[in-house]
């Protein structure tokens, strides 16, 4: 408990100091630099003079306006040769998806590029058809971190009344606007100024919101509260307050709201001159990594499935998500995400001959979807597709970079993540247990390990940061012991040994769909009398000479195999392809007959699997293992007689 000390009166000749509670005197020299309003000061005899009591200090206290210029600053960063630009766009098309998911008619977002310097400064802008805000709304969404989980249902917000979605397939329920800070972050991690114009439904006003770094700084400056400004509430279309030059394009934005019932668009201006290069000179990755992020909210739960037939094909929802340059002297760029193609997700869906479906469930409500699909080898090379770290390709080169020649997934992830339906970028999961290359070697080549693709699709029951770049703990959840498994067939969960299941359809994707060995120079057909194929006796097609990851195997070829001992050395005496063939054809396989080496010693002929044949030896090296087993054999025979 605080006791104040008792009151007297001063004398005339009593000597006294005014200080600060830091003990600076106080003189008439300095009074105008220290003392400030609200100040708490000590009347004390002399400087050092022990205090009689405990006293209490009123403070105030407010984040730096900084908090929210800087907030981008670290939040956004490069990863895995991965720009953070397009993400920190994502932020403010995220806001959108919120704002239109309640829209029974088109949900229509479009991000603009606005550097037409005719027009004024460079500029981006956000506009949606959604619901729209209020000022009340707008205030609160003004205040930095005010997530909707701890708004209160009695005051006005944009997310009074937060209800969990419903579940959904693949979690698409555009619950994403989160956390009360990815907008702002992202507008001042673009630029320097966010000038937010919102009209409500049913509202004859167009209410209006600009947070910039020159007014926090003059606020500053003029000794007045920073976290104060003013909301403009006015009819729309009216743009008569627009009188900075460098800003003109914002009327004919403005002029474009009488046609709108209800709107959000947030501009930002005060662009770092770094973002305008790369959105110049990068604009067609810049949107093939926005399809990405988006592509099943654009599609739907099964993807842009480019291979069906015009009138099979289905538009899965109502989104359209439009990005646009606008440049001085230039046709504008307009492109419709749907219209793209070559992001990665249309690439790996495209390029995939089969899929595995599976459902992970973590700490019971957390619910994670799984696809892995399978890429297979066709004729002369891989269709795994390969994403270019090249920005600056040519445009005329992009289509051709993307799915490389002799190139599987190698030491790439597995798995891309998406929370509640859109991409998490800088997460990716290597693999499970049950879905990577084991230990002990199977009936399975090695190399379909390598062929296969993953995505993973959690609900919102798993955190992410607030810059959605990064899960936080997914994958630890996802491997612990307690976590349950169950495969998808036909829609319905299936609980079985998912490792057996995922290794049985692995094993069937490459014997049905990989076009690897080329057989060439056919013999005739023929019958197999041998014990292994008792069942398989015909027909089976003879070919000469095969031709197998770039190297070509002819009869009378020393080959050596590989596995368990013993360990096989023979010529080539012919290659067998089950089934009707008459010409060159490619398969996943086959079988190989050989004879023996050295033939003094053997004599005999063998089939094995031509995945068998060892690729790696050289002809040298058989050759000596030849003459070594030669040398073996005694070189005369001494035959003597008992007298």
């Amino acid at each position: 408990m605080f006791r104040r000390p008792p009151r007297r009166a001063l004398s005339t000749k009593e000597i006294f100091v005014i200080t600060t509670t830091d003990r600076k005197k106080i003189t008439s020299e300095n009074f105008d630099q220290i003392v400030k309003d609200k100040m708490t000061l000590y009347l004390l005899q002399r400087v050092d003079q022990l205090l009689t009591s405990a006293t209490k200090e009123c403070i105030e206290f407010l984040p730096h306006y900084n908090t929210i210029l800087k907030s981008g600053t670290y939040e956004y960063y490069d990863s895995k040769e991965q720009t953070p630009l397009p993400y920190a766009l994502a932020e403010l098309i995220d806001n959108s998806l919120s704002a239109t998911s309640q829209n029974s008619g088109i949900r229509c977002i479009q991000l603009k590029l606005l550097f037409d310097d005719s027009q004024g400064k460079p500029a981006v802008a956000v506009i949606d058809n959604g619901r729209g805000m209020t000022s009340k709304q707008l205030n609160n969404w003004a205040v930095y971190r005010l997530s909707k989980f701890i708004q209160q249902d009695n005051i006005e917000s944009d997310h009074s009344g937060y209800v969990i979605p419903q579940p959904v397939p693949r979690s698409l329920n555009s619950d994403i606007s989160y956390f009360g800070v990815g907008g702002k972050q992202a507008a001042f991690f673009v630029g320097q100024s966010v000038r937010m114009i919102s009209k409500p439904a049913n509202s004859q006003d167009v209410h209006e919101l600009v947070l910039s770094k020159e007014d926090f700084e003059q606020k500053e400056k003029n000794k007045e509260p920073v976290y104060r400004t003013y909301i403009r509430n006015r009819k729309p279309s009216d743009s008569s307050h627009i009188v900075n030059v460098d800003e003109r394009f914002l009327h004919k934005l403005i002029l474009e709201e009488k046609e709108k019932d209800s709107f959000t668009a947030v501009v930002i201006t005060g662009m770092q001159p770094k973002h305008v290069r790369y959105l110049k000179n990068n604009f067609h990755h810049c949107i093939r990594e926005l399809k990405h992020i988006y592509h099943y909210y654009i599609h739907g739960p099964n993807g842009n499935m480019t291979n069906l037939q015009m009138n099979e094909e289905m538009v899965s929802n109502n989104m359209v998500i439009e990005i646009s340059l606008f440049e001085k002297g230039k046709t504008p760029q307009i492109v419709n995400l749907r219209e793209i193609k070559d992001d990665m997700q249309s690439l790996y869906i495209n390029t995939a001959t089969d899929s595995f479906e599976f459902k992970a469930r973590v700490e019971g409500d957390g619910i994670v979807e799984g696809i892995i699909r399978y890429h297979p080898f066709l004729y002369d090379k891989e269709t795994y597709p390969i994403s270019s770290s090249n920005d600056d390709e040519d445009e005329d080169e992009e289509e051709d970079c993307y799915i490389k020649e002799k190139r599987t997934r190698g030491e790439e992830a597995i798995f891309k993540c998406f929370w509640n339906g859109r991409l998490i970028p800088y997460t990716t999961i290597a693999g499970f247990e049950w879905c990577t290359l084991p230990k002990k070697r199977g009936t399975v080549p090695f190399e379909c390990y390598n062929r296969i693709s993953g995505v993973l699709f959690t609900n919102g029951k798993f955190e992410v940061t607030t810059n959605k770049l990064t899960f936080v703990e997914l994958e630890s959840k996802l491997k612990d012991k307690n976590t349950l498994f169950t495969r998808i067939v036909n829609g319905q969960e299936q609980r079985m040994k998912i490792d057996k299941e995922f290794a049985l359809w692995l094993n069937n994707c490459h014997q049905t769909h990989d076009k690897q060995i080329k057989f060439t120079q056919f013999k005739e057909m023929a019958a197999r009398t041998d014990q292994a194929y008792k069942g398989k006796q015909k027909p089976w097609a003879t070919y000469e000479a095969i031709e197998w990851d770039g190297k070509i195997y002819k009869v009378g070829q020393l080959v050596r195999s590989i596995g368990r001992a013993p360990v096989l050395h023979g010529r080539i005496q012919n290659f067998y392809l089950y089934g009707n063939h008459d010409g060159d054809d490619f398969a996943p396989g086959g079988d190989v007959q050989i004879a023996l080496e050295p033939q003094a010693l053997y004599n005999e002929i063998k089939f094995i699997p031509i995945s068998k044949l060892d690729r790696s030896v050289s002809e040298a090296e058989l050759e000596k293992y030849i003459d070594e087993e030669m040398a073996r054999f005694p070189d005369r025979l001494s035959v003597t007689w008992p007298d």
